[in-house]
C-alpha cells in the first residue's frame, strides 16, 4: 500500500439477537462492487461465503486472492477489506458469531478447551476454498440457508451446525496453511500486545510497554502495529475502550464519569473526545438514539500510515 496516502480504519458494531449466537447478513445489499470500502474491523467473528467474484482480502500489508467458492474466517478486532476489480458486481453474503457464546454453551465446563480455541485458533484470518474444505463450507451455507428460509426449528438447526463449524475452524487452526505463514510469523511479534490490550484495556498502557511485552524497541513495536494491524497502537486502544463503552451502554445505566473510569480513560473530557471522534457523536446522543436491533454502527478514526 501507498504509505503517501492517509488511510482510516472503520469499526463496525454488530448487535446479535437475544437468545442467539448468530446474525446472518443476506440478500441483494451485498451484491455490489466491492473495493470502495475502507479498512474495518467488528466486534464478532466474521465469516464471508463468496458466491461469485475474484479479487483480494487484505489483512494490513498482506492480500491473499479470493475466488467463487472462498471462505474468509476473520477474528474480531482484525482490520481487513475485500478489495474487487473496479466495476465487476460480486456477490457475498456473511455471518456474524458470538464464538464465546458458543463455546460456553456447547462447553459449558471446559474453560481450557473455550480459552485455548480462542486465544489459539482465532488468532489469525483464514482465507480458504469450498474446494479444499468441503465440511466447513457445508456448515457455513447451511447457517445461511436456515437464516434465510426460517423453516420451523431453524434456531435449533442452526446451533448444531454451529457445533460443526467449531471443529472445522478447529481442524484450519490444526493445520499449517501456506497463505498464513507471513502474516503469522509478523502477528506473533505483537501478539503479546494485543492480547494485553485485550484485558487489560481499562488501566493505563504506555506504548513503551507493550514494546517490552514484545521484547523489541518502541520505534520497531509501532512500525510492526501498523504493518499488520493498519492502525497505530494508541488509535488501537482507544477503539477497543470505545467498543466497550458502547456495549456497556447498551446493557446498563452507567453515567459517563463511570463509563470513562470503566474503559479506561483518565478523565470525562479524554473520554467524550475519544467517542466524538471515532464515533461521530457525543455519547449520550448515541445512547439515545441506538435501540434498534439487528443494525450496524460505524465508529470512524483517520489514521496516518506510519504514525
Amino acid at each position: 500500500m501507498n504509505s503517501s496516502k492517509e488511510e482510516y480504519v472503520e469499526f463496525r458494531y454488530y448487535e446479535i439477537p437475544m437468545g442467539r449466537y448468530d446474525l446472518a447478513l443476506l440478500g441483494q445489499d451485498w451484491v455490489v462492487e466491492y473495493g470502495t470500502d475502507p479498512f474495518h474491523f467488528h466486534n464478532f467473528l466474521e465469516i464471508g461465503y463468496c458466491y461469485y467474484g475474484d479479487g483480494a482480502m487484505c489483512f494490513g500489508d498482506e492480500e491473499k486472492e479470493y475466488h467463487s467458492g472462498s471462505i474468509s474466517i476473520i477474528p474480531g478486532k482484525f482490520p481487513h477489506r475485500t478489495q474487487g476489480p473496479e466495476g465487476v458486481i460480486q456477490k457475498w453474503e456473511y455471518l456474524f458469531v458470538d464464538i464465546e457464546g458458543v463455546l460456553k454453551k456447547f462447553y459449558p465446563a471446559n474453560q481450557v478447551f473455550r480459552e485455548r480455541f480462542i486465544k489459539k485458533v482465532l488468532c489469525l484470518p483464514y482465507l480458504v476454498s469450498e474446494k479444499a474444505y468441503p465440511r466447513l463450507a457445508m456448515a457455513v451455507r447451511a447457517i445461511l440457508d436456515e437464516n434465510r428460509e426460517q423453516k420451523p426449528h431453524f434456531k435449533e438447526a442452526v446451533n448444531g451446525y454451529l457445533m460443526v463449524l467449531v471443529w472445522e475452524i478447529a481442524r484450519l487452526g490444526g493445520q499449517e496453511l501456506p497463505e498464513n505463514d507471513l502474516y503469522e510469523s509478523q502477528v506473533d511479534k505483537i501478539r503479546a500486545a494485543l492480547e494485553y490490550i485485550e484485558t487489560h484495556f481499562a488501566e493505563e498502557i504506555k506504548i513503551r510497554n507493550l514494546a517490552e511485552l514484545c521484547h523489541v524497541s518502541e520505534s520497531y513495536f509501532r512500525k510492526i502495529f501498523v504493518r499488520c494491524m493498519n492502525v497505530p497502537p494508541l488509535e488501537y486502544v482507544n477503539l477497543i475502550r470505545i467498543q466497550n463503552a458502547c456495549e456497556l451502554m447498551l446493557k446498563g445505566s452507567d453515567s459517563m464519569e463511570t463509563l470513562a473510569w470503566k474503559v479506561g480513560f483518565s478523565s470525562l473530557s479524554a473520554f467524550m473526545r475519544n467517542f466524538k471522534k471515532i464515533v461521530g457523536e457525543p455519547p449520550k446522543h448515541w445512547r439515545t438514539r441506538h435501540g434498534r436491533k439487528n443494525e450496524y454502527v460505524n465508529y470512524h478514526t483517520n489514521v496516518r500510515k506510519g504514525w
